[in-house]
């Protein structure tokens, strides 16, 4: 079983949330039996596509708790991440950031040169900073952990599902190995501005819990604005 849906599932089990009203979906591909042991509806869409599909089940059952998983550091399906960012949709987007970080803190990555799997080029894009993205987009919570880090993030997975609008965990993950390494090459830094923790070469992995704030919802607006308009007309959606 997939390390983090080990820690989902303890998450799960220590929150409060009714399992009935939870909802998975994801972009990523996961073993049927995942489903089982959830105990969950879990929702598999196109790659990219899993905002726009969980958007679309909350406002359709408002009643729903939506979490989504997405791969590829929300390269695919970016736009639909910035716009439920900034609707401040209530879904909590956990973010399976599997990049290939060759050096951190001036050590290089066991097994990260070259990249010849992927490319015989090697990787050398930049990378997302996910957290930033997330906290410019309007995001009402952001955090972010190793995968090792079990009980922090799955104590940041139980306080995004608390929160009321979007929320972001970024969860460098990738092979034990590598994994290990960012690991022991990372820092907590509980309320750092997130300009300031880009993944960069010469500098430790910044860790924690970085946004927690309240806005209105995209729902709260939607009944506002057609209260407004409508008047006693208008059915509001709760």
């Amino acid at each position: 079983m997939d390390k983090i849906i080990e820690v989902f599932k303890k998450t799960i089990e220590s929150s409060k949330i009714e399992q009935q009203k939870l909802c998975m979906v994801t972009d990523i591909t996961y073993d049927p039996e995942v489903v089982n042991y959830l105990g969950i509806d879990l929702f598999h869409t196109s790659r990219g596509r899993a905002i726009p599909f969980a958007t679309g089940m909350k406002l359709a059952n408002p009643g729903l708790k939506l979490v989504v998983f997405i791969g590829d550091l929300a390269t695919l399906g970016g736009n639909h991440f910035v716009h439920a960012g900034r609707r401040n949709m209530d879904i909590s987007v956990i973010c399976v950031n599997h990049y290939q970080y060759r050096k951190i803190a001036g050590n290089d990555a066991p097994g990260s040169f070259p990249r010849i799997s992927l490319s015989p080029y090697a990787s050398f894009d930049e990378p997302l900073n996910i957290p930033h993205l997330a906290r410019s987009s309007g995001a009402v919570y952001v955090a972010r952990w190793t995968l090792l880090h079990e009980n922090d993030l799955s104590l940041s997975m139980i306080e995004a599902l608390g929160k009321t609008g979007f929320s972001v965990i970024d969860v460098i993950s990738n092979e034990p190995e590598r994994l290990d390494f960012y690991f022991k090459n990372s820092e907590i830094r509980n309320g750092e501005d997130t300009v300031n923790v880009k993944i960069e070469p010469d500098e430790k992995i910044c860790l924690g819990k970085f946004i927690d704030r309240e806005r209105s919802t995209y729902v709260d607006a939607y009944n506002e604005q057609l209260t407004r308009v409508l008047g006693d007309k208008f059915i509001k959606i709760d």
